[in-house]
């Protein structure tokens, strides 16, 4: 197997003792990283409490009364947001879930005041809207992009969902939460720098891209056709910002699309031409996908 020791020993004059130490270590596998596990299981964790504290709800309603479990919840979600604030000097990623523990026990418990008490009867949608306001100022206090993210779905719950909607309706509130993200990241990206944006445009290309998905199922051509368009303009910004992501996300939907349209244009035809079309399409997506991959890794070295 190729070590580069040697090569790191004899930098050991340039690099200090302490920096060459590290490195060797780490090029004999002696020291790896737990981060990626660390987060997975801090996730893990936060979630399962969140789950936790909506059982608590459901077994203690009647005993306790929903006042009292409302307070108790808040009350721990506040624990949370001050626990992060006094470390916030030293935090850790265990410090960051701790924070999307506390996000998650004020999202059950705004919708758990709304279920108990119907503050807003039938404007029941605006709890989602003071949501994302509460999130996004908890995100913006802490830098935290995971609250944000709470924040952006809240944003497009507030924005999309509705009881007597269809869901073949909801490509045009995507399309619109998809644009007012794009606004809301250029207004960001002014007052504080790049923090943020990745968050915004990824939530934006997704929403933009499932809101032409969603069309397709009212008009599978048009819709296609501006899933087409929207896939276009992500891959575009993918090359532009050399985000590989971008230009992964839009090829799978325009592949889908251009799929969905082919079909429907051979709805007369034999299962075996469709299943021809489907099959030439994936081969082509792969080839294409294994060129843009290598393509990347090329630009990133």
């Amino acid at each position: 197997m190729l070590s580069l020791e040697p090569e790191l020993q004899s930098l050991r004059p340039i690099l200090g003792d302490a920096r060459a130490g590290a490195l060797i270590a780490r090029e004999r596998r002696e020291i790896f990283s737990l981060h990626p596990e660390l987060r997975i299981g801090a996730w893990l964790g936060a979630t399962l409490l969140a789950t936790a504290a909506g059982i608590l709800l459901k077994n203690n309603l009647e005993r306790l009364g929903p006042l009292v479990l409302a307070i108790l919840i808040a009350l721990a979600a506040a624990a949370c947001y001050a626990w992060t604030w006094f470390r916030r000097s030293r935090a850790s990623v265990v410090d960051d879930y701790v924070l999307l523990l506390g996000a998650l026990l004020v999202s059950a418990d705004v919708a758990f005041i709304e279920a108990q008490f119907h503050l807003f009867d039938g404007a029941w949608r605006r709890h989602l809207f003071i949501l994302a306001v509460l999130h996004a100022a908890a995100a913006y206090a802490y830098g935290s992009r995971m609250v944000l993210s709470l924040s952006i779905v809240a944003f497009a719950g507030w924005i999309g969902f509705d009881k007597g909607r269809r869901f073949d309706e909801l490509y045009l509130p995507a399309l619109i939460t998809a644009a007012l993200l794009v606004v809301w990241r250029a207004v960001d990206r002014r007052w504080r720098g790049d923090a943020f944006s990745r968050t915004f445009e990824h939530f934006a290309a997704h929403i933009a891209l499932t809101g032409g998905m969603t069309y397709m199922i009212r008009d599978v051509v048009r819709g296609g056709l501006l899933t087409l368009a929207i896939a276009a303009i992500v891959i575009a910004w993918g090359f532009r910002s050399r985000s590989e992501p971008f230009v992964l996300y839009g090829f799978v939907y325009a592949v889908i699309a251009l799929d969905a349209i082919l079909l429907e244009q051979f709805l007369g035809s034999t299962k075996a031409e469709a299943l021809t079309v489907i099959v030439l399409s994936m081969i082509g997506a792969i080839a294409a996908l294994i060129a843009l991959h290598a393509h990347f890794r090329e630009v990133r070295s």
